[in-house]
């Protein structure tokens, strides 16, 4: 497979424009790439960028200053949208990997591999995006062992990675080459007791990161999202789909001292998948509590999945048996 490198960022884009943004100058640029690459992530037309964290992001990509950068928040809350939106709109291409507790350094690296009575040299996604010049995200890196991230900490520094198991090869990083990670805690490990496998990373791993927590989308950001992926719903309707999504996080967090008391919660994903079912199913008897257990309910315990339920039907009321 040959890969194309990225090469220099020259292209001026307007941040207002291509993000999509009012009120911003649209003197303020930012760079990206003028073709798309082969690894350019899709573009989700529905998405709806955030100020702050948009913010956090570009300067990061923009000066990286020897730091990798850390989005941390809960489940559903965007942290791994926003690179690969950020990504497709600059041209930017995009190799990325997931954390575990089975995960192994190979994973990132490579291995040998026989191919036709030849050994072959299969690169990983983090050899890959060194070499070539790309963003590589590192999905859930709190679920891997700390042990086994020792081969990241001198990428983090700005060193070269070197390959032993294909002969001491030596990958320097490309000046393109950006570190983006995503976790559910900020490195001291689950606190809340929602997420198994979730460990405690090194500190001195953690002070190579920029870390910025993720929250769910407000209100206003999740209503200009829906209103781009279901318009033929009502706007009032819409406004209690989003009043449910956020009861349903509420209680998946656990409020005001309260444990959680659901295990499943309602990410923006779902949330638009609910909307855009409702639609589709907008014949059906019950559209929106059809589409609400294809979008969430089904994947929870009978007791949760009554609860998600009743809590939507007595947000919506009168409204929770009309069709569209």
């Amino acid at each position: 497979m040959t890969i194309a490198s990225t090469t220099e960022r020259n292209k001026g884009l307007s941040i207002a424009k291509t993000f999509g943004l009012e009120g911003v100058p649209e003197t303020i640029l930012t760079t990206g790439f003028a073709d798309e690459h082969s690894h350019t992530p899709m573009k989700d037309d529905g998405y709806v960028f955030r100020r702050e964290t948009l913010r956090d992001l570009l300067a990061y990509l923009d000066k990286p200053r020897g730091d990798g950068l850390f989005f941390a928040g809960h489940y559903g809350t965007g942290k791994t949208s926003l690179p690969l939106q950020v990504a497709n709109r600059l041209n930017w291409p995009v190799l990325s990997a997931d954390g575990s507790e089975e995960f192994n350094v190979e994973d990132l690296i490579g291995r040998p591999d026989l191919q036709n009575g030849n050994v072959v040299f299969q690169y990983g996604a983090l050899a890959l995006a060194m070499k070539y010049g790309f963003i590589f995200i590192f999905n859930e890196i709190d679920s891997v062992p700390p042990g086994r991230l020792t081969a990241v900490h001198d990428v983090l520094e700005g060193r070269p990675l070197v390959i032993q198991s294909n002969g001491g090869e030596v990958i320097k990083p490309h000046p393109n080459f950006r570190f983006v990670a995503t976790g559910n805690s900020l490195g001291a490990g689950d606190t809340t007791g929602l997420y198994q496998g979730v460990g405690v990373l090194n500190i001195a791993f953690m002070d190579r990161f920029r870390v910025v927590e993720v929250d769910y989308p407000e209100e206003a950001t999740e209503m200009s999202i829906l209103e781009k992926r279901a318009p033929e719903i009502p706007e009032s309707v819409r406004q209690k789909m989003v009043r449910v999504a956020n009861e349903v996080r509420r209680l998946f967090i656990g409020d005001s001292g309260v444990d959680s008391t659901l295990s499943i919660t309602m990410s923006t994903r779902a949330l638009c998948r609910w909307a855009e079912l409702t639609v589709d199913y907008r014949n059906a008897g019950n559209p929106l509590e059809y589409a609400l257990r294809l979008s969430l309910t089904s994947k929870a315990e009978p007791e949760q999945k009554e609860a998600v339920e009743e809590l939507a039907r007595s947000i919506f009321g009168d409204a929770w048996g009309v069709s569209l």
